[in-house]
């Protein structure tokens, strides 16, 4: 199974002094191969970096996107023509039940269902929304 890693498990993982351990376990249990992430969730880790007001909590965010980047560098996925097909459905979909998604979390489900992928996520009331499967590492158990 290929594993799309949202904003929230990334952060959860690279910046936490101590990281959820059920987060940990989870992430050591899939193969670094299988583990993708989108270019949204860079852009929103990039967004995080410029805003932090703290100029030592900045830099550390700033290094673990150079990490991330590093790390993930081939395992990036862009938006492209099947992605944006898959965002224009979700958004459709939602809008005529009458709800919606932030725009960042739609493209990132419409990455996953793009390419067959699962969404790790804690937001799970969301992106369920989507179509997407979904999986919260904040809720699996330890190994």
């Amino acid at each position: 199974m290929i594993h799309l890693l949202d904003t929230n498990v990334v952060a959860e993982l690279t910046t936490r002094a101590k990281p959820e351990p059920r987060v940990v376990a989870w992430f050591h249990s899939t193969a670094r191969p299988n583990r993708f992430l989108s270019v949204i969730t860079v852009a929103e880790i990039e967004a995080g970096v410029a805003v932090a007001s703290d100029p030592v909590r900045q830099a550390r965010y700033a290094r673990a996107l150079d990490a991330v980047r590093h790390e993930y560098g081939d395992r990036i996925a862009p938006i492209g023509e099947r992605e944006a097909a898959a965002y224009l459905t979700i958004h459709k979909t939602l809008k005529a039940s009458g709800t919606s998604i932030d725009p960042p979390d739609a493209l990132i489900a419409a990455t996953a269902l793009a390419n067959g992928w699962t969404v790790a996520t804690r937001n799970i009331k969301h992106m369920a929304r989507t179509g997407a499967l979904v999986i919260n590492p904040w809720e699996q158990r330890a190994r």
